[in-house]
C-alpha cells in the first residue's frame, strides 16, 4: 500500500489545481491542466502528426519496418514489448487482490523484473524511432505543455529562465506521472478525507469541487471518476473485512461468480509445486492461471 503521508499533499494539489516543486533553493508552480486544454493539445499533435507526414518525415511504423529489414529490430521484439505490457498491467492488477505478504513480496519482485526488461526493451526501440513524425510532434506537445503549465509565481505570469527548461519539464513530468497513477489519487481521495465529503454529496461531485467541465482539471475529473467507481463498489459489492478501509485493494477486488472465483488465491502448497517445478522461481503468470 501508498505511504498516506503522500495523500494529504496529493489530495491538496489536485483540488488547488497546482504543484509547488523547488530547484537550487527556488519555488516553481506546476499549473494543472485543464481537461479542454488537453483536449485541444491532442487536436493540435493530431495536426502536427500530419504535416510531419506529408513533409517526407517517416513515421515510427516506417522505421521499424525499416529497421526489421536491415537486421537492427526484429519482429520478434516487437512482440515481446507488447506481451510484457499485457503482462504487467496484468500481474499488477491481480497484485491488489493478494493478501499474502509473502506472496505479495514474490510477485512484486517478479513484477519488477518484468519492468525493467520493458524498460530495457523500449529504449532500443525509441533509438530507432526518435526521429519519427510520431516523435517530433510529442516534442512539440512537450515544449507547450511546458509554456504553459511552469512558472515562478502562484498567479502563473513569470516565466522561468529557459536554461532550467529541460530540468523543470523532467520535474513537471515526474509531478504528473505521480498524480496520474490511479492508486495515488485513490489514496488521495480516501485517505485525505476527500472521499467522505464526496460520499455525502449524493452525486453533487462537481460543485464539490466548484467547477465545471470548461474549468476542471485531468486530475480533479480523475479523482471525481474513481472516488465514484470506488463508492459504487462499496455499495454494491461485499468487500471482505481483511481488505476493507484500503481503497487500492478495494477498488481492484471482484467477487466470486458462479462460474469461478475470479479473486487471485494461491496457498503455500501451491507456491512450494510451482516454484520447484520452476528452479525455486515464481512468474507473475504463475498467480494469473
Amino acid at each position: 500500500m501508498l505511504q498516506n503521508e503522500n495523500a494529504s499533499l496529493d489530495l491538496i494539489d489536485i483540488i488547488r489545481g497546482f504543484s509547488v516543486f523547488t530547484y537550487l533553493e527556488k519555488k516553481f508552480f506546476f499549473k494543472h491542466f485543464l481537461v479542454m486544454d488537453f483536449i485541444a493539445l491532442d487536436i493540435e499533435q493530431a495536426e502536427g502528426l500530419k504535416a510531419s507526414k506529408k513533409s517526407g518525415i517517416l513515421t515510427e511504423k516506417e522505421l521499424i519496418s525499416n529497421a526489421t529489414r536491415h537486421g537492427a529490430w526484429s519482429t520478434a521484439k516487437e512482440e515481446n514489448i507488447k506481451s510484457l505490457q499485457w503482462m504487467i498491467k496484468k500481474s499488477t492488477t491481480a497484485l491488489g487482490k493478494i493478501s499474502d505478504p509473502t506472496q505479495r513480496r514474490v510477485f512484486k519482485g517478479q513484477i519488477d523484473g518484468q519492468e525493467k526488461e520493458l524498460k530495457e526493451a523500449q529504449l532500443k526501440r525509441r533509438k530507432i524511432t526518435s526521429y519519427s513524425a510520431e516523435h517530433l510532434a510529442e516534442l512539440k506537445r512537450v515544449k507547450k505543455v511546458f509554456d504553459q503549465s511552469v512558472f515562478c509565481d502562484q498567479e502563473f505570469k513569470e516565466k522561468p529562465p529557459q536554461d532550467l527548461e529541460i530540468v523543470l519539464t523532467t520535474l513537471l513530468f515526474s509531478r504528473y506521472n505521480e498524480l496520474m497513477q490511479y492508486d495515488r489519487v485513490l489514496e488521495a481521495s480516501y485517505f485525505g478525507g476527500f472521499f467522505e465529503l464526496f460520499s455525502a454529496q449524493h452525486g453533487n461531485s462537481v460543485q464539490l469541487l466548484d467547477t465545471s467541465f470548461h474549468k476542471i482539471t485531468i486530475f480533479q475529473k480523475t479523482l471525481l471518476v474513481l472516488s465514484n467507481s470506488l463508492l459504487n463498489k462499496m455499495k454494491n459489492t461485499q468487500i471482505p473485512d481483511e481488505i476493507y478501509g484500503d481503497p487500492v485493494k478495494m477498488f481492484n477486488y471482484e467477487e466470486k461468480n458462479e462460474g469461478g472465483d475470479k479473486k487471485v488465491s494461491h496457498g503455500a502448497d501451491d507456491l512450494k509445486k510451482k516454484m520447484k517445478a520452476r528452479g525455486g522461481e515464481l512468474k507473475p503468470e504463475d498467480f494469473l492461471s
